[in-house]
């Protein structure tokens, strides 16, 4: 085996470790959704009073962590994406949308409760799409 084979075959070991990390960080099915239907309760608990405030932030956040805790046994890793990646933009709306309805939820009940709803869904449908392109620039990084 001559110098340029051992490198061509080195450089494909690399290659698949690479796509093997990607998919193992990958997140699993529903875990943007289950995330958002969490960070949802806490901001319907927002608009709200007395203990039904409590309650709603206890189970929004037990929910939101258990989502951490279930992509962390499911991945076996924890870690960050960096938010400069090629699709982080949706990653950078949930934040926003999230922090805008964190905000406006503090109006009242009804603008609380429409605040949760948009958050859940932009979570549910913008998580999936951004972890795909995570998982994607991880595969491609020189």
């Amino acid at each position: 085996m001559t110098e340029r084979d051992e490198a061509r075959e080195a450089l494909e070991q690399i290659a698949a470790t690479r796509r093997e990390t990607a998919h193992r960080a990958a997140s699993p099915r529903g875990y943007y959704a289950v995330a958002g239907f969490g960070m949802g309760l806490v901001i319907l608990g927002l608009g709200l009073d007395g203990w039904v405030r409590w309650l709603l932030y206890a189970v929004g956040l037990a929910t939101t962590f258990g989502a951490m805790t279930w992509y962390t046994k499911h991945t076996g890793i924890v870690t960050f994406a960096t938010l400069r990646e090629p699709g982080a933009w949706r990653a950078w709306l949930m934040v926003a949308v999230s922090l805008v309805s964190l905000g406006l939820a503090f109006l009242g009940p009804v603008v609380a409760a429409v605040a949760a709803l948009v958050t859940t869904a932009t979570w549910a449908v913008l998580g999936p799409r951004w972890d795909a392109d995570w998982v994607r620039s991880i595969e491609e990084q020189p």
